[in-house]
């Protein structure tokens, strides 16, 4: 930038006349015994004026999307889509603590866990607010996707909000109800879709978990969890399927609760027959509203919907809601 560049910027942002600012150079060189030039002179002006003279360039921020398991250190800056309290635990007597913090961003969601003295930040922080998680890393979630933990330096701290993009004021946090179609689902979207059950796969329907903090663990390492040590593991349920709307198909993957809301069972009556239930089932054809995320299956390179809510369709709700609507705008 050339010297005439400078006092342009200046008298842009500051009002000065070309008088008074040549006036100031001239003394700001005198009181530096002239050891700078004129451009120098002004460079140092316009900082003291609150000038910038060069655009700050746009921070390049790693999206929630592109977050995978076993990041060493991770810093990330998102808002606080969800909080879920504080729960105690027992484990080979030792007694603890686990909480967890859903974050959002433009691009999605991801769980923060935090244990013992770090569910103290619970208290500190609300729904809404925008916050960098320091000295971070990844673990795999119990879907397949990263969940973030907390070094012993790491923390929370709270940004002002201009510190994030607008879009990240509004992203949805998991419970969001946001209708969309499933040919306009893309990787990271957080919504909900209405459709019809058309496929169920018959595949490997339970999984073992730690009975504290619900972290897969499996026989063939003795059923030991890397926080809690060997454990009594507890099974849960996984389901599945395609679903389709009219606009197009999906996979979606149907965990705990919402596998045995997806069937109207409970886990005892899965149990009870669990060579059998399968053949059981009546949920084809039948239509859904399901909430979840939208994320990419590595394995096989396509989109597939997780879901974090599910409910059978209510035709006379709905057949109520559309003659609301058309009353309204009558």
């Amino acid at each position: 930038m050339d010297y005439e560049e400078i006092l342009n910027k200046i008298k842009e942002k500051t009002k000065l006349s070309d008088e008074d600012l040549q006036e100031r150079i001239i003394e700001k060189q005198k009181e530096l015994s002239n050891l700078v030039s004129k451009d120098g002179a002004a460079y140092i002006i316009a900082k003291e004026l609150g000038v910038e003279l060069f655009p700050k360039k746009q921070e390049r921020r790693l999206q929630i999307k592109n977050i995978v398991p076993k990041i060493r250190i991770l810093n990330i800056k998102a808002r606080i889509a969800r909080i879920f309290p504080v729960k105690e635990f027992e484990s080979k007597g030792r007694k603890g603590k686990v909480a967890s913090i859903v974050l959002a961003d433009e691009s999605g969601t991801i769980r923060l866990t935090l244990w013992d003295a770090q569910t103290e930040i619970i208290g500190k922080v609300k729904e809404g607010m925008a916050v960098e998680v320091f000295g971070g890393y990844t673990r795999p979630d119990p879907r397949g996707g990263a969940e973030i933990r907390l070094s012993k330096t790491g923390g929370l701290k709270l940004l002002d909000d201009s510190e994030l993009p607008e879009l990240a004021k509004t992203a949805p946090a998991p419970s969001a109800k946001q209708f969309s179609t499933i040919e306009k689902l893309k990787e990271g979207d957080m919504t909900e879709i209405r459709a019809a059950v058309v496929q169920l796969f018959e595949t490997n329907f339970f999984y073992t978990v730690c009975p504290e903090c619900g972290k897969r663990v499996t026989k063939d390492n003795d059923y030991t969890c890397a926080d809690h040590g060997k454990v009594e593991p507890k099974k849960n349920m996984v389901l599945s399927g395609v679903v389709d709307d009219g606009t197009g198909n999906i996979r979606v993957v149907f965990f705990r609760d919402n596998a045995l809301k997806l069937i109207g069972m409970s886990m005892d009556e899965v149990l009870d027959k669990e060579d059998t239930f399968f053949g059981d089932l009546d949920v084809l054809g039948k239509e859904f509203l399901i909430s979840g995320r939208v994320r990419k299956n590595k394995m096989f390179k396509r989109l597939e919907f997780v879901a974090n809510d599910v409910k059978e369709v209510d035709m006379k709700e709905q057949v109520n809601k559309l003659i609301n609507n058309l009353k309204k705008n009558m």
